[in-house]
């Protein structure tokens, strides 16, 4: 059990966490039973008392007695925390290692975004640049062009034909001269430190760059052959000189053993190559495949060069990389859709390239070019300080959760989205970017059969032996909630995990307290950063 430090508890705590039980007893002596209880945090927790402050409603007491019944399963017999917080009565409902530090996986998101509206402001807009050093005269440029990225983590395949298309209306019939790709904006390109044990493929492993498309991935179409023995039909998309394919599958029969295919991607020094191979039964219907590549700068100026030529804009010159000259002419500034919406792909999808995209660029913002991922962390530790939090009560890392070496509890979780709740300056974004339960996003299928599993909003959060859900919910009679379920070191599938978080929601949904039993519950509202509830 624990319990928050205070002046007025003397020596019972000495700096630790722990209560010590024999020092609060010889204390209790000289107290009057209820402002023994009040002081020292005990009051929220099920206690005989006769004094009407301290009672519980016995809708709260029937709501923890379901949910310590749901968390003795074996699933939980790991690590794991629980708080659900009131946001209309200022109460703890229900809490469990709320203070503990947990590996919150992609809930770290949630910070990520509050964080960022709250610098930036919904409003904030992603840049990508073209400059050049030459002049343009009968629709010929005699110079280079400069693609300059500023950390859009939303230039995908749309966006990039408005930018191309802004550079054909310049007007612009052909350029003399080379595209040169400019990522200084941020540090350097590739994936976080912290992320060196994952070196796959996988499209949510994708590295980071100033410069980007696509979220730095490719969609690789698989079908089978005409006739078994023939090859599958492999189109990778985009299809540009920086991605090879070296495709040795082969079409198999309906009645042959079924294989497996696999598709992979190797990186070279100066192109990628996407590789499949093993048996594809000709009956199988079309596949794809999402890949990662390894160089965002290169990828992303050579789909530039070839959209500009299917535009019609001829460039004679080859991709390189470079720097955009102080003396540059700006020709173009293309301008992303606002954070605001960003962060719903963020939060509903769980995208970790968009995460770390949207903190380095913090990082340049607050703290000045280039960003880098240890500024972007700063920003996020101004943060949780508002929150009342020092450094040594939580640890962040990264800004999407995929490092295993970020830790925060409960508590923070449900004090950062009360925080977020309460203004509503950047309120209608955060929520409208978290995940409706049962309806899209990560949770799209999940607690599909309950009807009201729409009133829930969620970010989760999902690594080997961790499962996290938090956000909010309003249970059947329209109070308001914060929550958060953090789990590791699980015991048991990840599946199984996420099937006792809905359960949980299923009960939380279903909590109603009495009219007549509405102002008798006094359990005390959260206090200030970092103390114990």
């Amino acid at each position: 059990m624990f319990a928050p430090r205070g002046a007025d508890n003397g020596d019972c705590f000495k700096g630790c966490e722990f209560v010590n039980f024999k020092c609060m007893f010889n204390k209790a002596l000289t107290l009057p039973i209820v402002y023994f209880l009040l002081l020292n945090g005990l009051a929220d927790f099920p206690v005989a008392v006769q004094a009407e402050s301290v009672q519980v409603a016995p809708a709260v007491i029937q709501f923890r007695e379901r949910i310590d019944l749901l968390i003795s399963d074996d699933c939980h017999n790991g690590r794991g925390g629980l708080k659900f917080y009131s946001l209309d009565k200022n109460q703890v409902l229900y809490e469990k290692n709320s203070h503990a530090l947990f590996s919150p996986a992609s809930n770290m998101k949630m910070v990520t975004s509050v964080a960022a509206l709250k610098k930036v402001g919904p409003g904030y807009r992603f840049h990508t640049r073209v400059h050049t050093d030459g002049r343009i005269a009968h629709r010929v440029l005699k110079g280079n062009l400069y693609l300059q990225g500023l950390g859009d983590p939303s230039l995908v395949t749309e966006q990039m034909w408005i930018l191309v298309n802004e550079i054909k209306n310049l007007p612009l019939k052909k350029v003399e001269g080379d595209i040169i790709a400019d990522s200084s904006f941020f540090e350097d390109q590739g994936r976080l430190k912290t992320w060196r044990r994952y070196d796959g493929p996988e499209a949510y492993l994708a590295p980071l760059g100033a410069l980007s498309f696509n979220f730095n991935t490719v969609t690789v179409h698989i079908e089978p052959g005409p006739r078994v023995g023939d090859p599958p039909l492999v189109i990778v998309d985009p299809e540009i000189d920086f991605i090879r394919i070296d495709n040795t599958a082969v079409t198999t029969g309906k009645r042959q053993r079924r294989g497996r295919l696999i598709v992979n991607r190797r990186a070279h020094e100066n192109y990628n190559e996407v590789t499949v191979s093993g048996n594809l039964p000709i009956h199988m219907a079309r596949k794809k495949y999402y890949l990662n590549i390894t160089d965002p700068e290169r990828y992303t100026a050579e789909v530039f060069k070839k959209f500009l030529r299917q535009a019609g804009v001829e460039v004679t010159g080859s991709v390189r990389r470079g720097q955009v000259p102080r003396d540059a002419t700006l020709l173009v500034d293309h301008e992303s859709p606002p954070l605001g919406e960003i962060l719903r792909g963020l939060n509903k999808f769980s995208n970790n390239f968009v995460a770390e995209q949207i903190l380095r660029t913090l990082g340049a913002e607050i703290f000045g070019r280039p960003g880098t991922t240890e500024n972007g962390v700063r920003v996020l530790s101004e943060y949780m300080n508002t929150l009342g939090y020092s450094a040594g009560q939580y640890r962040i890392v990264d800004g999407s959760g995929l490092s295993r070496q970020n830790r925060l509890s409960p508590d923070q979780i449900v004090r950062m989205l009360v925080d977020a709740r309460n203004d509503m300056g950047i309120f209608p974004e955060f929520v409208s970017a978290l995940g409706v339960m049962g309806l899209d996003g990560s949770v799209e299928d999940r607690m599909n059969g309950n009807k009201d599993a729409q009133r829930i909003r969620v970010k989760t959060g999902t690594l080997d032996q961790v499962s996290a859900l938090s956000g909010y919910f309003q249970s059947q009679d329209g109070e308001r909630f914060a929550f958060s379920i953090l789990l590791n070191d699980l015991k048991c599938s990840n599946g199984k995990a996420m099937a006792l978080q809905d359960k949980i929601m299923e009960v939380a949904l279903q909590f109603q307290r009495n009219s007549s039993e509405a102002g008798k519950s006094k359990m005390p509202a959260m206090g200030g950063g970092g103390k114990k509830n």
